[in-house]
């Protein structure tokens, strides 16, 4: 029988940006730490023949490809004898829409439970220290064919918190849930406003400002292999989130990007509806402005304040400054309008 403390670590959503870091940073640990053993890790995706599929194997990660949608039951094959499952849900990957969040954790969730996995850790951009969004008051223009009933469009915030009520209520005592929330602005985030920074030479800022949390993809990796090389009994039960150590405004953001960028700081002010523009110009996906307007705290028009300082006791270690980020010559070099005489 496979020891829990040893067994394979399973990581859904392993071929998008955060996955991939997690994904390395758990194969990484036993390397930095030789008291920690060499677990197996595996990287669940879609598509086994990406270019981000073939890099994870590369790194050493077992890659097992399989569409959960609609295939559930090889998710149960490639739980079996796992130890940990690391559900890692990231509504800015293509495959994922507002409508399916929820099923996407549901099916994960069945899948540990018919293969006996001790130990969720459930990763989460929301806090219930915000306030809920039952659902949108938008409706979309298509009907349920059923009912022919106008469709209701579920908040993210709202599918996330139906996940943990979901692990909590649905898994036996035998298997035991972690929660890790990682809120507020990613740094890795200001890349959407890259090309209307490099062409206006500005930070696109709402009439209003408001204090967000920032956390570093890093960050996030860092925090969440710890818990997961861990014994199961120190982190069982815990729920931990994890910010920078910089509680800013937006106002703020915008200063030390144009610090870090080396440039007069400059914004330009504007309402909710032409920030909506700028975000889907970049991102091309209504449902990918959606959730960041949710988890920026600024779809519901209300200010963030509660920090905390997990990472620093998970890890040893605080996150990286904002300031920091654009110490990186190739970050700088993003967010530079292209030189058309090297088109």
């Amino acid at each position: 029988m496979t020891s829990m403390e040893q067994g394979p670590i399973f990581v859904t959503g392993a071929d998008g940006e955060k996955g991939m870091a997690i994904v390395q940073r758990l194969l990484d640990l036993p390397l930095q730490h030789k008291h920690l053993p060499r677990r197996p890790v595996l990287a669940g995706l879609a598509d086994a023949s990406t270019e981000r599929a073939k890099t994870l194997q590369q790194a050493g990660a077992s890659v097992w490809a399989f569409d959960i949608f609609n295939e559930p039951e090889r998710a149960v094959e490639a739980l079996q004898g796992v130890t940990k499952l690391l559900l890692l849900i990231d509504p800015l990957n293509d495959r994922m829409t507002r409508n399916n969040v929820l099923q996407f954790a549901k099916l994960f969730v069945d899948a540990a439970k018919k293969a006996h996995v001790d130990h969720i850790i459930f990763l989460s951009p929301f806090s219930p220290a915000e306030e809920p969004l039952p659902w949108m008051a938008k409706k979309t223009n298509s009907l349920d064919e059923n009912n022919k009933q106008c469709l209701y469009r579920p908040s993210f915030h709202y599918q996330f918190k139906c996940t943990e009520q979901y692990l909590l209520q649905e898994l036996d005592s035998k298997t035991q849930v972690t929660i890790l929330r990682y809120p507020g602005i990613l740094h890795q985030h200001l890349m959407v406003f890259r090309d209307y920074v490099a062409e206006h030479n500005a930070f696109p800022l709402l009439d209003l400002d408001y204090t967000v949390e920032s956390c570093n993809i890093a960050d996030i990796a860092r925090a969440t292999a710890y818990i997961a090389h861990a014994p199961r009994r120190r982190h069982a039960g815990n729920v931990y989130k994890i910010t920078g150590p910089q509680l800013l405004t937006l106002h703020e953001v915008s200063e030390r990007m144009f610090s870090g960028l080396q440039r007069d700081h400059a914004v330009n002010r504007m309402d909710l509806s032409d920030l909506r523009q700028i975000l889907y110009d970049n991102l091309g996906n209504d449902d990918h402005v959606g959730f960041l307007l949710e988890m920026w705290g600024l779809q519901q028009r209300r200010r963030r304040f509660e920090i905390t300082r997990d990472l620093e006791a998970l890890t040893g270690e605080s996150g990286k400054l904002l300031n920091e980020y654009f110490d990186d010559d190739q970050i700088r070099d993003f967010f530079k309008k292209p030189n058309p005489s090297m088109a």
